[in-house]
């Protein structure tokens, strides 16, 4: 289980800069932004990831949790992402290593689509099951929003966002199946299309979109 990033086990050939869409690197920037919950533009285990782990074991006390001790998995989880993202291993991640490490995670998707799908049913699913507090294989707002609070956002316009990205993809209103979920991680991360529902996947949180420049600036170096 992962926090919805984490790159298929089997190495992973450096993506040149040329092979990551624009797009996808306008996403990895407001997925940053995202997860940056303490708001000082570099990601940390203590500013960022401890306290969403805390507030997303805590919702499932007096219920029987999806893993074994789930708070220490979180924590593991959380660990082990942000080491992976961390080239110069200074205990921070930037914007910088944030998007080259996606630059990877799309170039061994390009390598394997397959086997990348498995990774991400096994990874995002698990991610699912630990938002999925009545274990009804469907998200409803009240996870979405426990989710985005934890991260210390907004979520007064997570269910019009939510109802979009469904109606998007033929589906009724109010509640995400899981497959509908791995479709839209799928499409967030590998899918530059302006028509994939997934691309609004991290809207309805408040998040600022960051600039052309900016976006331009921050693609991995070319490499290979």
């Amino acid at each position: 289980m992962v926090n919805g990033s984490e790159r298929p086990e089997r190495p992973a050939p450096q993506a040149p800069a040329g092979h990551l869409p624009v797009q996808l690197i306008h996403r990895y920037l407001r997925l940053f932004a995202f997860y940056d919950r303490d708001g000082d533009g570099r990601h940390t285990l203590r500013g960022d990831f401890e306290p969403v782990a805390a507030q997303l074991a805590q919702r499932w006390q007096g219920r029987r949790t999806p893993f074994p001790n789930l708070l220490q998995l979180l924590l593991d989880t959380y660990r082990h992402e942000n080491a992976r993202r961390d080239s110069d291993h200074d205990g921070l991640v930037t914007q910088v290593e944030f998007v080259a490490s996606h630059a990877r995670v799309f170039a061994a998707f390009q390598a394997d689509p397959d086997g990348a799908r498995r990774f991400i049913a096994r990874s995002a699913g698990g991610f699912f099951d630990v938002l999925d507090l009545d274990g009804d294989g469907m998200l409803c707002l009240d996870d979405l929003a426990a989710f985005a609070s934890a991260y210390g956002h907004p979520t007064g316009s997570i269910a019009a966002n939510l109802d979009a990205m469904l109606a998007g993809l033929g589906l009724p209103a109010g509640l995400l199946p899981r497959e509908a979920f791995l479709t839209l991680v799928e499409q967030y991360w590998f899918d530059p299309s302006p028509e994939a529902p997934g691309r609004h996947l991290f809207d309805g949180v408040g998040l600022s979109d960051p600039s052309d420049a900016h976006t331009a600036s921050i693609a991995p170096p070319i490499s290979g």
